[in-house]
């Protein structure tokens, strides 16, 4: 039995509503007959996750005056048949006017959905929205969404029913501070203290602002169920307000509503002057030779920077090649990475005089700042990645890449839109993997949704860094080489078969891309901040709870026999015990038992979060810093590879799976994935050991 869903569409006039809805519908609309009404009502039906959702396109309105027929027949469909969603449409490129509507609707309903249209064009014309701080703060979804180019659709249909079965959305109405105006609202909610509102299904607060405006359908109301001399003490309350002000009480409260609204999109929206210029240079990214050369050349030279800021590589590998011993050892000593790992090892030294040995010291030395500290050490780095990625996206040149590297990506079986998702993904999979949202293809979507958590993630960097940096000379260089172009390798494979499963089956739709360029112009500092501290702050609550709560958890593991007593030899504890039982399936690396079962423990933890492997190992060896852990096991160069290989490989994190299910809405998508990822993962590790004992 398919669950219904009951949507009012809103929206005022120009605004994307009635192409939207179509959209919505799939055009499949009926005119609904409304006894005594002449306005026609639209409805139409979409059968999305097993549910019905009914869409109801109310007429265009700009407000709730009801000085209209079409504003009285909005408002008296949502207060009196509530519908389980109210879908309020917002102009990208004129918010500010276009959410008067959407604070009305809030102050009488909580299920609302806010639908931002024109995605496709918003940044073409200079306009920069911070969609997850205007969430934040309204307390309902903003999704949004292009007609256009289907951008957003499918993720609005999913967020509806969240809304509509209590899993999103606000649990009370909005409140707007209308300042001075706030005392006459309380002494009019005084006058209605009587009236039983559960009856007449209206809010009493937004009734007595609606009286304060001179409503006269709740005039009549008051009149009807607390008599005329209730009325007339509102009145004279109204009044007053005309007394105090000089001004219409109704103007003040519009007036209040546009200053709450300037002050909501305070630093949410950024404007900016753009100009259709060089010309000269985006022309080459249409170029299919040169199109993809610059686009790959410029996403190269943004990682190449990153790293060597942050860690020295590859330039230190270079002059350490070319001669140049000690100005290689100082780029790497002084690196961003190699000051902080310093500054962890100092810190750990200090505690250690100053606590003594015991277990409260091993705890947090050990175990809390060998685990959080070993991975906080790579935070500098992945906020520069998200640094110069956020230049590429507000500059316009983003959306350049991704038409340059489109006929290239054609041949895989996915479009150009691939490319944002794609570059998502060196940050984390779990936002990449969200933003296929906007790919119009359902099929193509899945099958990224299925893929992307192949692309090295920064929580894989981390671990990528700390194994390579074990190695000497070129081979550490060469090492994230291979598993990068390994990594890409394998998501190009796997896309293609699954392109041609779908091909076979006649369901695929062919890869094509539709964008609006945006002009290339200077880059917004706040709007780059935006993506920066969402980043860092996505990495810091990682490595600050689950990276946190995992370092006590391994510390504890690894300290403790299954009897619950204290143990120093690590290979007596709990985790040895569980780690054992699956050390013989890295046999073929032909490691020695107390090593195996070590790394094995490690990629089990990486199995809960990627960062987790490199503090196991930090914590298990009781080393200072990963680089050092990974020595003090005495890992050959092939065995390194190995490892690194099956760690870029296997599933990245118990995040990315659940964001897998809930973006796919199939436990068969999720288990298909971990089934493709491990076999791979294990398969190429093998291989890669193989290779390298061969080289």
């Amino acid at each position: 039995m398919k669950k219904y869903i009951e949507v009012a569409v809103l929206g005022q006039p120009n605004v994307g509503k009635s192409t939207l809805f179509n959209i919505l519908t799939g055009k499949k609309v009926r005119v609904a007959n409304w006894p005594g009404v002449t306005v026609e009502i639209h409805e139409g039906e979409r059968i999305h996750r097993g549910h019905v959702i009914k869409f109801v396109d109310l007429p265009g309105i700009y407000g709730f005056s009801t000085t209209t027929i079409e504003e009285r027949i909005a408002r008296k469909y949502i207060l009196s048949r509530q519908p389980d969603v109210v879908l309020v449409l917002v102009d990208g490129l004129n918010p500010e006017r276009t959410m008067y509507l959407l604070i009305q609707t809030l102050e009488i309903t909580p299920n609302v959905v806010v639908a931002i249209t024109k995605y496709d064009v918003v940044h073409a014309h200079g306009i920069h929205i911070n969609y997850k701080a205007l969430e934040h703060k309204l307390g309902v979804p903003v999704i949004p969404v292009s007609a256009t180019s289907m951008q957003g659709i499918m993720h609005l249909l999913d967020v509806i029913i969240d809304v509509a079965e209590g899993r999103k959305g606000r649990r009370d109405l909005l409140e707007v501070d209308y300042k001075e105006l706030n005392v006459f609202i309380e002494s009019v909610m005084e006058v209605l203290e009587k009236l039983d509102t559960s009856k007449i299904g209206f809010p009493k607060r937004w009734m007595a602002i609606r009286l304060l405006e001179g409503d006269p359908e709740i005039e009549g109301i008051v009149k009807r169920t607390l008599g005329e001399e209730a009325l007339n003490e509102i009145i004279n309350i109204r009044e007053e307000i005309k007394r105090i002000y000089k001004r219409d009480p109704a103007e003040l409260f519009s007036s209040r509503r546009f200053e709450y609204i300037n002050e909501l999109l305070k630093g949410i929206i950024i404007r900016a002057s753009v100009e259709a210029k060089h010309k000269f240079i985006t022309k080459y990214f249409y170029h299919p030779v040169a199109g993809p050369l610059i686009s790959t050349s410029i996403l190269l030279a943004v990682f190449i920077f990153a790293f060597t800021i942050n860690t020295g590589f590859p330039f230190d590998i270079i002059l350490e090649e070319l001669g140049y011993h000690e100005i290689a050892v100082a780029l790497e000593e002084y690196s961003i990475g190699g000051l902080m790992e310093k500054g962890f090892s100092i810190l750990s030294g200090f505690l250690y005089k100053i606590m003594g040995e015991s277990m409260s010291s091993h705890l947090l030395i050990d175990g809390i700042i060998g685990g959080v500290g070993a991975v906080l050490a790579f935070l500098p780095l992945i906020m520069v990645i998200s640094l110069m990625l956020a230049i590429l996206e507000d500059s316009g040149l983003a959306p350049r890449i991704a038409v340059g590297l489109h006929s290239l990506l054609n041949k895989i079986g996915v479009s150009g839109h691939a490319v944002f998702p794609i570059i998502l993904g060196f940050g984390c999979n779990v936002p990449s993997i969200m933003a296929t949202r906007a790919i119009p293809s359902l099929r193509e979507r899945m099958r990224l949704i299925m893929t992307l958590p192949f692309i090295p993630c920064q929580a894989r960097l981390v671990v990528i860094l700390a194994f390579a940096s074990a190695l000497k000379g070129l081979n550490g260089a060469l090492l994230i080489l291979y598993g990068y172009v390994l990594a890409f390798i394998v998501f190009a494979i796997i896309n293609r078969l699954l392109y041609e499963y779908d091909k076979k089956k006649g369901v695929v739709v062919e890869p094509d891309i539709l964008l609006e360029l945006p002009p290339i112009h200077k880059p917004i500092l706040r709007v780059i901040w935006w993506h920066v501290w969402d980043s860092a702050k996505h990495f810091l609550i990682k490595a600050g709870t689950i990276i946190f709560v995992l370092s006590i958890l391994i510390w504890f593991m690894t300290s403790y026999t299954p009897e619950l007593t204290y143990t120093d030899d690590v290979s007596n504890s709990i985790a040895a015990g569980i780690a054992k039982v699956f050390a013989p399936i890295l046999s073929p690396l032909n490691m020695s038992e107390n090593v195996g079962w070590i790394i094995a423990f490690a990629l089990l933890m990486g199995f809960i979060a990627k960062e987790a492997v490199v503090g196991s190992l930090t914590i298990l060896t009781e080393a200072n810093s990963a680089r050092e852990a990974i020595r003090l096991l005495g890992l050959i160069d092939s065995q390194i590879a190995a490892i690194t290989v099956f760690t870029i490989l296997y599933v990245p994190c118990l995040a990315t799976l659940a964001v897998i299910y809930f973006e796919s809405r199939s436990w068969k998508v999720a288990l298909l994935t971990i089934l493709i990822m491990m076999s791979v993962a294990y398969i190429g590790m093998l291989i890669t050991y193989f290779l390298s004992l061969i080289i």
